[in-house]
C-alpha cells in the first residue's frame, strides 16, 4: 500500500493561507470588540486557524493499494478500483498541477495529493510520485477493451 500526503510545506502553505484570511477577518472584527480584549481577538483565531488547517491538511491525501485508488480527504472521500480507471494524467488546476483520474463512467477523480505548486506548494518529488502512481495503475489494471 501506498499513501500519498501533502508535504510538510505544502501543509504550512495552507496553514499560512487560511491565517492570512482569518486575520482580514479579524481586523475587521477588531474595530468592534472592546480595547481590553482586542489583542486577544487579533492573535488567537488567526493562530488556531493556521494550526486547524496545518493538521486537516497532513490528515488528507491518497491511498493506493491492489483494489484501487481512495481519497482520504474526509469531506470528498471517494473510491475507484484498478477496473475502473482508464487513465491517469497530470493536469493544472489554477497554479497547481494536480493528478486527475479518469474512470470508464466519464467522471474524473482529482486526487487531494501528490501535487505540485508555487511556492510552498513545491513538491520536489512530484514527478516521482505521478511515475509511481501510473506504473502501480498499469500493473493492476485491467487490460481488457473498455466499452
Amino acid at each position: 500500500m501506498v499513501s500519498f500526503r501533502p508535504t510538510w510545506r505544502q501543509a504550512i502553505g495552507r496553514g499560512l493561507r487560511a491565517s492570512v484570511v482569518c486575520a482580514v477577518v479579524v481586523l475587521l472584527v477588531a474595530f468592534v470588540v472592546p480595547a481590553a480584549v482586542r489583542t486577544a481577538v487579533l492573535v488567537v483565531p488567526p493562530l488556531a486557524v493556521g494550526l486547524a488547517a496545518v493538521v486537516a491538511d497532513r490528515r488528507g491525501g491518497t491511498e493506493i493499494d491492489e483494489y484501487g485508488i481512495r481519497r482520504t480527504v474526509p469531506a470528498l472521500r471517494a473510491v475507484a478500483s484498478w477496473r475502473q480507471v482508464v487513465d491517469i494524467r497530470p493536469e493544472r488546476r489554477r497554479r497547481r498541477t494536480i493528478v486527475a483520474v479518469y474512470l470508464d463512467s466519464g467522471e474524473t477523480l482529482r486526487l487531494p495529493a501528490p501535487y505540485d505548486g508555487l511556492w510552498l506548494a513545491r513538491d520536489p518529488f512530484f514527478e516521482r510520485r505521478l511515475f509511481m502512481l501510473v506504473h502501480l495503475w498499469e500493473t493492476h489494471r485491467d487490460w481488457s477493451v473498455h466499452s
